[in-house]
C-alpha cells in the first residue's frame, strides 16, 4: 500500500488569501459537507476520499457525519473498520473481535472468480498479508503458503471451481497442520509457529465469520487487537479483500453512487497491506468506495493520493504542514492556519474552505 515513488503534483492552486465563496461553482445537490459545500457522487469520476488532519482537528466527527449522511441520503450500505472504538453510528450492527468474542474473522476465506480466485492465489494473498504484518522473512512466508495449500486440500478444496465453495479451512487448521510438520522434525515450523504464536491464542481467526453484506452499517471494532501486534492489519486486510472479491463477483455497476463504502480512520495500521491500493483503483468500477483518514500525510499511498476525487484537509501538526502542502495542492500558509473544524476541500477541481458540519449536530 505505501511505495517511496510519487507522482509528480500540480502546483498549488489557491493563494494564502482567499474568498471561500468565490473558490468554486457552489453545489446544491449531495451531501452537505458544511456551508455550501456539497459532495455529490455524480459529480465527481470515483467515490474515493482522503482526510488528513491531527488529533482534535475534527476528523472523526467529520468522517463519521460523512458515513450517516451516505445511508441516510443515498442508501449507501457502509462499512466501518474501527481501530479506535470511536465510529460509532446509530443503526449499526457491530462486531467486536477480542480474545473471547463470539464471532471472528476468518482469513482463508476463497475469492470465487473462476479468472482470479482459488486457493493458489489466496493462499499468496494471506502469506503476504502476515509477512507484513508479522515482519515474515521469505522462508517463512514459503513455508506459510505451503501449509494454507495443505488445509485447503484438506477440507477438499482443489484447484477445481467446483470445489471453492465448501467450508474454507481457518486459523485452527494452520496449527494443526504446524504441530503436526514440528512432530515430523520440521525446525522451519518450530520457528513459524513461534512468529504465530499470537495470532493463534488470541483466537479471532478461527471463529465463524459474521456476513460483510447484509447490514446498512457494520462496523468492525478492532480497537482490543491493538495489544497485539499485527492482527489489526491481518484482520483489517481480510475484511477489505473479501468486500472487493465480493463486489467483482457482482460485475460492473453502472451509477456513480456506489453500492458500498468502506471508512477506515488511522490507515497507517493497514501499512504495508496491498488491498486498499486494489480498491481505490478498481473499486469504482464495482461499486464500492474508500474512504480513509490519518494524522499525517505520509501514511497515504500515492496510490491514494492519486486517485481520490475527494481530500478534505482538517488542522494537522505544524511538523506536517509543508509535506501536506505539497501532496495536497494546497498553499502551506491556508493549512497552517486552520482551526479545528475547519477544512480544505478539493472536490475534483473545485476548491473550497469551510466550517464543516460535524456529526454531533446532525443526529
Amino acid at each position: 500500500m505505501f511505495s517511496s515513488r510519487e507522482k509528480p503534483l500540480p502546483t498549488a492552486r489557491i493563494q494564502p488569501q482567499i474568498n471561500r465563496n468565490a473558490i468554486a461553482p457552489i453545489h446544491q445537490t449531495g451531501i452537505l459537507l458544511g456551508e455550501n459545500c456539497y459532495l455529490d457522487f455524480e459529480k465527481l469520476s470515483n467515490p474515493h476520499g482522503a482526510v488528513i488532519g491531527a488529533s482534535g482537528s475534527g476528523k472523526t466527527q467529520f468522517l463519521k457525519a460523512l458515513a450517516l449522511e451516505c445511508v441516510r441520503q443515498y442508501g449507501i450500505s457502509i462499512i466501518i473498520i474501527d481501530f479506535h472504538g470511536d465510529q460509532s453510528l446509530p443503526g449499526e450492527t457491530v462486531y467486536q473481535l477480542h480474545a473471547s468474542s463470539p464471532v471472528g474473522i476468518n482469513p482463508l476465506v476463497i475469492d470465487l472468480s473462476p479468472t482470479g480466485g482459488g486457493p493458489n492465489l489466496q493462499a499468496i494473498a494471506v502469506a503476504n498479508s502476515f509477512t507484513s504484518a508479522l515482519r515474515m522473512g521469505p522462508n517463512q512466508q514459503g513455508l506459510l503458503i505451503d501449509l494454507l495449500l495443505n488445509c485447503y486440500q484438506q477440507m477438499g478444496i482443489t484447484n477445481s471451481p467446483n470445489s471453492w465453495h465448501l467450508s474454507p479451512p481457518n486459523l485452527s487448521n494452520l496449527e494443526n497442520e504446524l504441530i503436526s510438520r514440528i512432530s515430523d522434525g520440521c525446525k522451519e515450523s518450530s520457528k513459524l509457529i513461534l512468529k504465530l504464536k499470537a495470532t493463534f491464542e488470541y483466537g479471532i481467526f478461527s471463529r465463524n465469520q459474521p456476513s460483510l453484506f447484509k447490514n446498512p452499517i457494520t462496523r468492525i471494532d478492532l480497537s482490543e487487537l491493538a495489544k497485539v501486534p499485527g492482527l489489526q492489519a491481518i484482520a483489517a486486510e481480510t475484511v477489505c479483500k473479501q468486500l472487493i472479491d465480493h463486489h467483482r463477483l457482482l460485475g460492473e455497476h453502472k451509477s456513480k453512487i456506489p453500492s458500498r463504502i468502506i471508512f477506515i480512520d488511522e490507515c497507517k495500521e493497514l501499512k504495508g497491506q496491498r488491498t486498499p491500493d486494489r480498491i481505490i483503483a478498481d473499486g469504482r468500477k464495482y461499486g464500492l468506495g474508500l474512504w480513509v483518514a490519518s494524522q499525517r500525510s505520509q501514511h497515504l499511498s500515492p496510490e491514494i493520493l492519486s486517485n481520490t476525487q475527494s481530500k478534505i484537509i482538517l488542522p494537522v501538526d505544524s511538523t506536517d504542514v509543508t509535506a501536506t502542502a505539497k501532496k495536497f495542492r494546497f498553499h502551506d500558509l491556508q493549512i497552517a492556519q486552520l482551526e479545528p473544524l475547519n477544512a480544505l476541500i478539493r472536490l475534483g477541481s473545485d476548491s473550497f474552505k469551510i466550517k464543516i458540519k460535524p456529526y454531533y449536530e446532525r443526529i
